[in-house]
């Protein structure tokens, strides 16, 4: 697919007539009930069914169309790039799934090799992106341009009233960055922060208690502290000042700008088209349509030249194809909190399903690698061992496990890596943080500054552990300590037996503290820096698989059928999500950087990592 910028009628007798009564009967009311019923519930499944026929064409339409002989691949990047496909909703169920990390990577790579491709114009209008998706998306574009191919991207402004750092970071990358005259570059750096609510809390009676282990693992500090504590700002500084330095080494070896010059641009944060042109920042500033007429003009050697069509990027990446029916590597996505359960939920990773799938690629026959991409700040403790367990035994079956990080695969997204034969990271990939957390909100005063009383009975001097009306006593404390360092010292033996460390060595790195890519890397946590490319072109060595740019993959679990997603999108419009308790309000991305292990009363939580956003 190409794609261009009366009255009632009276009886013969008028005469009174007798009206025999109408007699109703219960079985009567049944049926017709019933009969109702049916009609309702048979045009729904004709209505989904119809769906899923008008899915299934539009699908194959895509699939089968036909490519140009000489195109030009273009995309706009107006929302973030994530890990998996965004879902359709009830209003818009026919929405085109977007592009993920993974399928861009995948089409510049096999568009590197396709002489029918000319090069990639980009779009740019939003620069949202997670830092370690940042980094995978420019080391794909720079693989492109290695095949000979141009890489031209184009936006209004990199300074949209926030920063661009991000999004120019991403732009560095090209060979030509184009911004429209007027524009600004807002490269100011990057920042933390973090909402400490403990006075709020106080305010309103609410006593987060919380034991964790070990000095690093903070993550409820957001509602015991009212700042950082002295390990936890060590930390983030040390994660701030290493990722820092990743974008700051990235833009000037790539822009050719130097050091000296780079820290000024950066320390002023705003920079005017002119002057971000005058010292190499932007390459020229334009219109869009004066991009693409100079890319057409270079390619055909015309003015005003209409050839080469333009390609949409998705239509060319659903155009390639991969049935995964010949594939010997499997890939498996863990994405979001780790938590018990057995079916897909958004932005869950509940272990049975996760698992079954690894063991699904474990009896297949055909399967010689396992390729797990984990995208998770953790969660459950038990959720997290049943996955690694099910690693564990792929390998019994003679599987081969490479692990390939995102952003975060931190605490129980740690855990379940450390059995791999092989891990990757990204530079900024956020990993480690070993540790637990487990308490529970008190809410007595609460509830009396609300006029509400609690009365009871209870059986067993610890009946009420997990009561949010009573504090906790000094047994109660006790029982949880015991409980905290048996999943402690169970995390530490994991971790030293799966990657052949020493225990105290691993005591020494773990104590909750989480750790950038490289210095992961660094510390003996992962193996090589890379993204999901570099672990599945690993794969296939270890698989011999020798055309590796035609790479066959299953990707587990199997994707949904457009019927399949259709009953699911609409079970989600009827179904209640459980609700987070109430200090969620406190930060709306909450759920970003807390692992939680249920919804209770009692909370576990194994991730302490802030938001860090370019």
């Amino acid at each position: 697919m190409t794609h261009q910028i009366g009255p009632s009628s009276s009886n013969e007798n008028d005469g009174p007539e007798d009206t025999p009564k109408k007699s109703w009967s219960i079985a009567g009311m049944v049926f017709g009930f019933l009969r109702k019923a049916s009609i309702v519930i048979g045009a729904f499944f004709l209505f989904t069914f119809f769906l899923a026929i008008v899915s299934v064409f539009f699908l194959d339409e895509q699939s089968s169309s036909s490519l140009p002989k000489d195109m030009i691949l273009v995309m706009n990047l107006e929302q973030p790039i994530s890990e998996t496909e965004l879902g359709s909703s009830f209003s818009n169920p026919f929405k085109v799934p977007g592009m993920t990390v993974r399928s861009f990577v995948e089409t510049l790579d096999k568009a590197a090799n396709d002489e029918r491709v000319h090069g990639l114009l980009v779009s740019l209008d939003n620069g949202a992106f997670e830092l370690a998706h940042i980094q995978e998306m420019r080391s794909a574009v720079k693989r492109f341009r290695e095949s000979g191919k141009f890489a031209h991207i184009y936006t209004t402004s990199f300074a949209d009233l926030r920063s661009g750092i991000g999004a120019y970071y991403l732009a560095s990358a090209f060979d030509e960055i184009w911004m429209q005259p007027i524009g600004f570059v807002s490269i100011t750096g990057l920042s933390l922060e973090m909402p400490f609510a403990k006075t709020a809390l106080d305010k309103i009676g609410a006593n987060p208690e919380f034991l964790h282990r070990e000095e690093y693992k903070s993550a409820m500090e957001s509602v015991t502290n009212t700042n950082m504590s002295p390990a936890n700002r060590e930390m983030m500084t040390s994660i701030l000042d290493d990722m820092s330095a990743q974008i700051f080494t990235d833009i000037s070896a790539d822009r050719k700008i130097e050091s000296a010059l780079l820290q000024t641009l950066l320390d002023k944060g705003l920079i005017s088209g002119n002057e971000a042109v005058k010292t190499g920042l932007v390459t020229k500033m334009g219109y869009a349509d004066e991009l693409l007429d100079d890319v057409r003009q270079k390619i055909t050697g015309k003015d005003d030249a209409e050839e080469p069509p333009l390609v949409l990027v998705e239509d060319y990446y659903a155009a390639m194809g991969s049935s995964g029916e010949n594939a010997s590597i499997a890939l498996v996505q863990v994405n979001g909190q780790i938590v018990a359960g057995s079916g897909a939920e958004p932005g869950m990773a509940t272990s049975d399903y996760i698992a079954s799938a690894i063991m699904e690629a474990a009896k297949n026959d055909a399967i010689k690698v396992i390729v797990l991409r984990i995208d998770s700040p953790g969660g459950s403790p038990t959720a997290s061992e049943t996955i690694r367990r099910a690693i564990v035994e792929a390998k019994e079956n003679g599987k081969k496990i490479v692990v390939s990080m995102g952003p975060v695969a931190a605490s129980g997204g740690y855990w379940i890596a450390v059995d791999a034969d092989k891990i990757y990271a990204l530079p900024s990939t956020l990993t480690g943080s070993i540790g637990v957390i487990m308490g529970k909100f008190e809410l007595s005063k609460l509830w009396s500054k609300v006029g509400i009383t609690w009365d009871g009975l209870q059986w067993g001097e610890n009946a009420d552990l997990w009561s949010m009306n009573t504090p906790l006593g000094e047994k109660s404390r006790v029982v949880l300590n015991e409980a905290i360092d048996d999943t402690y010292m169970a995390f530490i033996d994991r971790v030293s037996e799966g990657r052949k460390m020493d225990k105290d060595k691993v005591r020494e790195i773990a104590k909750g503290r989480a750790w950038t890519g490289t210095q992961a890397l660094k510390n003996g946590l992962v193996d090589e820096i890379g993204g999901l490319d570099s672990a599945i072109l690993h794969a296939a060595e270890l698989a011999e698989i020798k055309d590796t740019k035609n790479i066959d993959i299953l990707i587990l679990p199997t994707p949904l059928t457009p019927l399949e997603q259709i009953m699911h999108m609409m079970e989600g419009q009827v179904s209640v999500a459980a609700m987070l308790p109430f200090f969620k309000s406190v930060e709306p991305e909450w759920n970003r950087w807390t692992a939680i292990k249920d919804m209770g009363p009692v909370q576990v939580y194994d991730s302490s990592l802030p938001i860090v956003r370019p």
